[in-house]
C-alpha cells in the first residue's frame, strides 16, 4: 500500500524535564513501541538514566498507566493509556456511526477518506477508510501538518473568521513545504473565499508533491464546524472535473452525517462547539443546515 507521510509520529523525548514530563515521555514511548520494552530500552528511548526510569515506571504502574508483562521484565502501556475514552463516549459513538458512510465514500471514490474533529485550533483524526491501492497518509491521530497547506487545515481555517484566521496563522509569508504552497496572506484568503463559495477546500501538491486533499466541514445543527471529511489521493488522479465531483460527494456525505449520527450534538458540546460564533461567516454552512433554517 502506498504511503505519504503527513506528520511526525515518533515521540519527541529529548530534554525531558520534571517528573510529569518524564513520566509522560515514558508512556508516549510505550504507546509508539512495536512491542513491550524493558527498563534498559525505555531508558534509552527517553534518554533517562536507569534509576530514574525504574522509579518512574513503578509510579506509572502504581497509577495504572503502564502494566508489566507477565513472565518477562517488560512493560506496555495500560488499557487506560491505550484507550482512554470510554467505549460509549460521544467521540467513540460518532466514529461508529460514521464508519459505514466513510467506507461507502472511500469505495465509491477509490480514495482514502478520513474523519477529523476540531479541538480548539487542533485537528484530530478519529477514523479512516481505505480501498486497495489508496494512500495511507495519516500515521497519528493528532494532525500537525501546516494549516495553510493541508486539506484538514484549510477546512479548519475556512470555519474561522478572517481576523481569527490571521491571528492563528501569524504574519506572512507562511512556511513553504513545496513550490505550490500558498505562502502569501492575500493568495490564501482568495483561495479560501473560492472554497467558501463551492463548499469545500482543495490542496493540490501544497504539502507533499504528488498528494492532493479535498475536504468539507461537518456542521452541527447550530451551524458550528466540529470537524471535516477529508479525501486524500495521488495528484495524478485528481483532474479538475474529478475534484469537483469529489467535492460534491464529500459535501453530500457531511450533510448525510447530520441525520445518521445522533452523537453529533454531544460531540459538539465535548469539543466546545456549543453554538456558532458570531464572528464565523455563515455561508460555508452545509446545505442541510441552510434547509433547516
Amino acid at each position: 500500500m502506498a504511503a505519504a507521510k503527513q506528520s511526525k509520529t515518533t515521540p519527541e523525548v529529548g530534554n525531558l524535564t520534571g517528573s510529569l514530563a518524564r513520566g509522560l515521555g515514558i508512556v508516549n514511548v510505550l504507546l509508539h513501541a512495536p512491542q513491550p520494552l524493558n527498563i534498559t530500552e525505555i531508558a534509552a528511548a527517553t534518554q533517562l538514566d536507569q534509576s530514574s526510569t525504574l522509579r518512574l515506571v513503578r509510579t506509572l504502574e502504581e497509577h495504572g498507566y503502564i502494566v508489566p508483562i507477565i513472565g518477562s521484565k517488560r512493560y506496555a502501556a495500560s488499557p487506560q493509556a491505550i484507550q482512554s475514552l470510554p467505549l460509549m463516549h460521544p467521540v467513540q459513538q460518532l466514529r461508529r456511526e460514521a464508519h459505514t458512510m466513510l467506507t461507502g465514500l472511500a469505495m465509491r471514490l477509490t480514495e482514502t477518506v478520513v474523519l477529523v474533529l476540531y479541538l480548539g485550533a487542533e485537528r484530530m483524526a478519529i477514523d479512516i477508510s481505505q480501498c486497495p491501492g489508496s494512500l495511507a497518509p495519516y500515521y497519528s491521530t493528532w494532525l500537525r501538518g501546516p494549516l495553510h497547506a493541508t486539506g484538514a487545515g484549510k477546512a479548519l481555517l475556512l470555519s474561522l473568521s478572517r481576523t481569527r484566521r490571521h491571528e492563528l496563522l501569524g504574519p506572512a509569508p507562511y512556511a513553504a513545504t513545496t513550490p505550490f504552497t500558498l505562502t502569501e496572506r492575500d493568495a490564501l484568503d482568495a483561495d479560501l473565499e473560492a472554497s467558501a463559495e463551492r463548499g469545500f477546500v482543495v490542496a493540490i501538491d501544497q504539502h507533499r508533491l504528488g498528494l492532493t486533499t479535498v475536504a468539507a466541514n461537518i456542521a452541527d445543527w447550530h451551524g458550528a464546524a466540529i470537524g471535516c471529511l477529508v479525501v486524500t489521493g495521488h495528484t495524478r488522479n485528481f483532474e479538475a472535473d474529478r475534484v469537483t465531483r469529489i467535492g460534491q460527494e464529500v459535501i453530500g456525505a457531511t450533510e448525510l452525517l447530520l441525520y445518521q449520527a445522533p452523537s453529533l450534538g454531544a460531540v459538539a458540546h465535548f469539543l466546545g462547539h456549543t453554538a456558532i460564533s458570531p464572528e464565523v461567516p455563515a455561508r460555508w454552512k452545509t446545505g442541510a443546515v441552510r434547509r433547516k433554517q
